[in-house]
């Protein structure tokens, strides 16, 4: 009597680049940090100002592990931080929703939280229901 095991492969929950959209009534500065890979010496972190209602991309980011490697690796977005006047809170990786490697990806910005949204996934609408 044999035994066989299943082994199950999935892709990694990556987001590489995005939008940010600002859904509160005030401005914010969001912070953007990326991670790259085991050895973490390409890391960075970017910061923006979005006014409320404002949206900004948050732009991919590469790297070359090493000056010998002939190839070019993309940093992943492991968090977002958020600071309003009164607090400061953030998302990090795995994000909501993500369930593959994506290169656009959504996040909502709203009084409390950060909202992780698939920019395709189809919105129902009263129309659509009927």
């Amino acid at each position: 009597m044999s035994s066989t095991s299943s082994v199950t492969c999935a892709a990694p929950s990556h987001v590489y680049a995005g939008v940010i959209s600002n859904k509160t009534d005030k401005p914010v500065l969001c912070t953007i940090h990326y991670s790259s890979g085991p050895n973490r010496q390409h890391e960075e972190s970017i910061s923006v100002k979005l006014d409320c209602g404002g949206q900004v991309c948050i732009p991919e980011r590469e790297y070359q592990p090493t000056p010998e490697t002939p190839f070019i690796c993309r940093k992943i977005i492991s968090r977002l931080d958020v600071q309003t006047e009164e607090q400061t809170f953030s998302v990090e990786q795995p994000f909501d929703g993500v369930t593959y490697p994506v290169t656009e990806w959504k996040f909502d910005v709203h009084n409390d939280h950060i909202a992780s949204i698939n920019p395709n996934a189809r919105i129902k609408t009263r129309e659509s229901t009927e």
